[in-house]
C-alpha cells in the first residue's frame, strides 16, 4: 500500500484560516440581534436589486451607443459609396461628351444613291435696310455762366517770381 502524502504547510495554514473565519462569523451572528440581522439582509437584497437595475440600464445604454456607432459607420460607408457613384457618373458623363466631340470612327461610311427628289430651296427674303445714322446739328459755342477764376503760379526755381511776367515788388 502506498503511503499517504502529507499536505503542504500552505494548505494547512489556509484551512486553519478558513475555520477561524467561519467561527468568527458564527460568533458575530450570535452577538447581532435577529431583527438587526434581518434589516441588514433586506438592505443587502435592496442594494443588489438596485445594482442589477443599474447594470441593466448601463447595458441598454451600451447597446444604444453600439447601435448608434454602427449606424454612423454604415452612414459613412453609404456616403463613401454615393461619392464613388457620383465620381463614376461624372466620369461617364465626361467620356460621353468627349465621345460626342470626337468622330466615332475614322472610316468613311459608304452611301447609297439617293432615291428621292432633292428638296427645293425657298427664295431668300430681302434683308431689312441698315439703320441710317442720326443727323447731327452743328455744335454751337456755349458761354459759361461761371466767372473765370484767374490764378497765378509760382515757379519752383524762384518763389518770388510769378508766371505773369511781372517782377515782384
Amino acid at each position: 500500500m502506498a503511503a499517504k502524502k502529507r499536505q503542504s504547510t500552505r494548505s494547512n495554514v489556509l484551512n486553519r484560516a478558513v475555520k477561524a473565519g467561519r467561527s468568527a462569523l458564527r460568533e458575530a451572528e450570535r452577538r447581532v440581534p435577529p431583527d438587526v440581522r434581518k434589516q441588514l439582509e433586506r438592505s443587502i437584497q435592496d442594494g443588489q436589486k438596485t445594482l442589477h437595475a443599474a447594470i441593466k440600464q448601463v447595458q441598454v445604454r451600451l447597446d444604444r451607443t453600439a447601435r448608434q456607432a454602427d449606424l454612423e459607420r454604415a452612414m459613412k460607408g453609404l456616403e463613401a459609396l454615393s461619392q464613388q457613384v457620383r465620381n463614376l457618373a461624372e466620369g461617364v458623363g465626361a467620356s460621353a461628351i468627349a465621345a460626342r466631340r470626337q468622330p466615332a470612327s475614322r472610316t468613311v461610311p459608304v452611301r447609297k444613291p439617293a432615291t428621292r427628289k432633292p428638296a427645293t430651296r425657298k427664295p431668300v427674303a430681302p434683308k431689312p435696310a441698315a439703320p441710317r445714322p442720326a443727323v447731327r446739328k452743328a455744335a454751337t459755342k456755349r458761354t459759361s455762366t461761371r466767372p473765370v477764376r484767374r490764378t497765378t503760379r509760382r515757379s519752383t526755381s524762384n518763389p518770388d517770381r510769378t508766371d505773369t511776367g511781372e517782377s515782384p515788388g
